[in-house]
């Protein structure tokens, strides 16, 4: 039996009700992860281009969607969205509505070997694209004391920033910090968090993530090209999981001079919430071209 998590898309209903999709639209799914959102625009009879980085879950959503006999109106493309919607491959003003999930999907954290997730014990790895040269153990174990703080700080909003980076300063001159588990731990040991339901790692794990995937300036590179290839009346869907990239989202949204409407932070219905945990930071926000 396949895993549940890995056939629940975030804010799936509201995606579909704001992309409208219908036979004869076509639109761009830039982080297709296993297809979710996308198998509901092909099950409307629309046209989709899904593109992913991670060869892995490109194969596996390839895979799906020819499953499920919706495959003739769908099209992959295996690269980063902000590569993919920068270049020639995809013609501007075409589209009725560009998709962008943003964050790490849930077959990379459930995949162990891919280091994205401090559940499981393995190599410090968190790249999207294997094909990166840099990974996460690189990043911990390379940085300075500075850069690590910085690190911390901006991109997983750390509090406790410094007192960790000292632990791992400190770690780092017996042996280099190897694997998910070692990392872990040695912030659970640094780290109190009694009024909070999240991991003490959680904030070190995302932003080691972001890093690595230099998640901030893809997004920023993307929005602009993302927007290029609307038709008028399109619509670009953006759901985010970080306080700092929804600030992005919003300031793109907001220098636009030909938005027909934008919209404030939707999220998950408590139900949703309930029943898919990954969800409960999500926020999405759309803008319509003129």
């Amino acid at each position: 039996m396949e895993n549940k998590l890995l056939h629940t898309p975030v804010l799936l209903s509201e995606v579909v009700k704001i992309m409208a999709p219908e036979p004869g639209k076509m639109y761009i799914d830039a982080t297709l992860g296993y297809g979710g959102h996308t198998l509901e625009l092909l099950k409307a009879g629309a046209s989709v281009v899904g593109i992913d980085q991670d060869a892995d879950i490109l194969e596996l959503a390839q895979k799906r969607i020819t499953g499920s006999g919706l495959s003739a109106n769908f099209t992959s493309l295996h690269s980063s969205f902000a590569s993919a919607l920068d270049g020639d491959r995809l013609e501007p003003s075409k589209y009725s509505g560009v998709l962008m999930d943003l964050g790490v999907s849930s077959y990379q954290l459930d995949t162990p070997e891919r280091g994205f997730s401090f559940r499981h014990d393995a190599p410090l790895d968190m790249r999207m694209n294997k094909d990166l040269a840099v990974t996460a153990k690189d990043l911990i174990n390379g940085l300075g004391k500075n850069e690590l703080i910085e690190l911390f700080s901006t991109l997983g909003e750390e509090y406790a920033a410094k007192k960790i980076v000292a632990a791992i300063l400190d770690a780092r001159k017996t042996k280099p910090i190897e694997s998910t588990a070692e990392l872990a731990s040695l912030v659970a040991r640094n780290v109190t968090r009694s009024k909070s339901h999240l991991h003490p790692a959680t904030k070190v794990f995302q932003a080691l993530r972001m890093a690595v995937n230099t998640e901030r300036e893809e997004l920023k590179a993307a929005l602009p090209s993302a927007w290029s290839k609307l038709t008028s009346g399109g619509v670009l869907v953006v759901i985010s999981f970080h306080s700092l990239e929804d600030e992005i989202v919003k300031n793109f949204f907001a220098s636009l001079k030909d938005i027909l409407e934008v919209s404030d932070i939707i999220t998950p219905s408590l139900d949703e919430q309930y029943d898919n945990r990954r969800s409960r930071s999500a926020k999405l926000r759309y803008g319509r071209k003129a």
